[in-house]
């Protein structure tokens, strides 16, 4: 389409061009007629043999011109170079640039990249690949604040406003479960913002099944069976036992034929299980299944693998920025090191382009709620400090620094689950500073993908 409307405005030119040529040669007025001889007065007309010669000669000169200009344009599209061409060059000149050079040039000025903004807050995010905060498409983890503070649009259509301010929002659904946790510390697991991250998917998605890759004690399946009583969850763990001294494992007892523990000796990884077998035999619809991926292994082999499925929503727990990680695959495998990382610029564009949606869930408050704290910044990530830029972070749900009513809301659930919301204690700070960028992806189907760098 470009090359086209380029075409036409060459052809436009130079007809243009031609007819202004022939009208100032042969003094041709805009009805077609001779002009008179400015040196004659009205008595000194040209007669009629000489008004007939100059018709002739205009439509000759018309036709003749308008011929050459589409040659001239033709060939000034076509060619690197129309005057001292040098072959296959096509170089114009000192600055060594050839005219094909100048309109490629032309064309790939790139496009402003869509993006998202707060008020108060200095992040950027950019819906195309290449920064450190990326966005695409529309989810539900956009939606954090609204959905879990705000009454459901059935419950708002049916009830008057009296009733609907005295309604169970969904944060309060969520309080319950988080305070009835199996473990309360989970001091390698998942604590308040990524579980509400993930309670939030499986409410919002309502898959048939959920591929839980790394369990350790338990505490996601918990959350995961709370979410949904119905889903069938598959958790994956080569270990019998969790680390971290954290006991026993939680177990799905209330649905225990809707879990199946792949872990310990009954060990499969994510990507050795018979997904064409299970799809085939329609077990498993893949655009209601939801993979979450906690396993610290290589984050964007396990999406690829998942694309080629057409497995449709994976959320990831641990999404660690550039240069951060827990494990050496931690460092060099998250879509936002894949984002943001020169290094990994294909890997990048080819995750971009191969999702309808990417968001990172907010965190429930912003960094600057621990400024009392004194722990140091962990050296692997995964904990935000006050002093945190924040330039690479979406907006928190809540902002108690800045709105009152944000400030109780926050005080109350922190009073609910028993927390200083100083957040000066260890626990406390761990609770709500604790936050990985957890992120919802939505896949296309896709069987081609660059590998990352080994």
């Amino acid at each position: 389409q470009d090359t086209t409307i380029f075409i036409d405005y060459v052809y436009q030119y130079y007809y243009h061009l031609s007819i202004t040529i022939m009208f100032r040669r042969n003094k041709i007025n805009n009805q077609g007629q001779p002009l008179r001889n400015s040196n004659l007065n009205d008595s000194h007309l040209v007669n009629s043999s000489n008004k007939e010669r100059n018709e002739t000669v205009r439509r000759g000169a018309l036709a003749f011109t308008f011929i050459l200009g589409i040659m001239v344009g033709r060939a000034s599209w076509m060619t690197p170079s129309i005057i001292g061409d040098t072959g296959d060059t096509g170089d114009t000149g000192d600055t060594g640039v050839t005219r094909l050079e100048k309109r490629q040039n032309l064309k790939e000025i790139p496009v402003q990249a869509k993006t998202v903004s707060w008020d108060n807050w200095p992040a950027i995010a950019y819906e195309e690949s290449g920064h450190s905060l990326v966005t695409k498409g529309d989810s539900f983890f956009h939606h954090a604040r609204h959905l879990y503070f705000e009454p459901s649009e059935s419950e708002s259509v049916s009830e008057s406003k009296e009733e609907s301010a005295k309604s169970k929002l969904l944060i309060d659904e969520f309080i319950e479960v988080y305070k009835n946790r199996p473990d309360k510390v989970n001091l390698c697991g998942i604590r308040i913002n990524h579980a509400l991250a993930l309670f939030l998917a499986v409410k919002q998605i309502n898959p048939t099944l959920v591929v839980e890759s790394g369990v350790n004690a338990g505490q996601s399946t918990y959350f995961i069976r709370a979410a949904s009583p119905t889903t069938r969850i598959f958790a994956i763990d080569p270990l019998e036992k969790p680390i971290c001294d954290q006991g026993d494992r939680w177990l799905d007892t209330t649905n225990p034929d809707l879990t199946i523990n792949y872990t310990g000796k009954n060990f499969k990884d994510l990507l050795e299980l018979d997904w064409k077998g299970m799809i085939d035999r329609k077990e498993v619809d893949p655009e209601r299944t939801l993979v979450f991926l906690d396993d610290h292994l290589h984050t964007y082999n396990r999406i690829r693998g998942m694309a080629n499925l057409g497995i449709a929503h994976v959320l990831i727990e641990d999404n660690y920025k550039a240069n951060e990680g827990a494990t050496r695959d931690d460092r060099r495998s998250t879509p936002k090191q894949m984002f943001s990382s020169p290094e990994y610029e294909e890997q990048g564009k080819w995750l971009f382009e191969n999702i309808s949606v990417y968001a990172e869930f907010p965190p429930i408050v912003p960094p600057i709620m621990a400024k009392e704290s004194n722990l140091p910044r962990k050296k692997a990530g995964g904990f935000m400090v006050a002093s945190d830029s924040n330039d690479d972070i979406v907006h928190p749900i809540l902002r108690p620094d800045l709105d009152d009513e944000d400030k109780k809301k926050y005080e109350n659930i922190a009073r609910e689950l028993g927390i200083d919301p100083s957040l000066k204690d260890n626990d406390s700070y761990m609770q709500f500073m604790n936050y990985n960028q957890i992120c919802h992806l939505k896949l296309n189907t896709t069987t081609s993908a660059p590998m990352a760098v080994a």
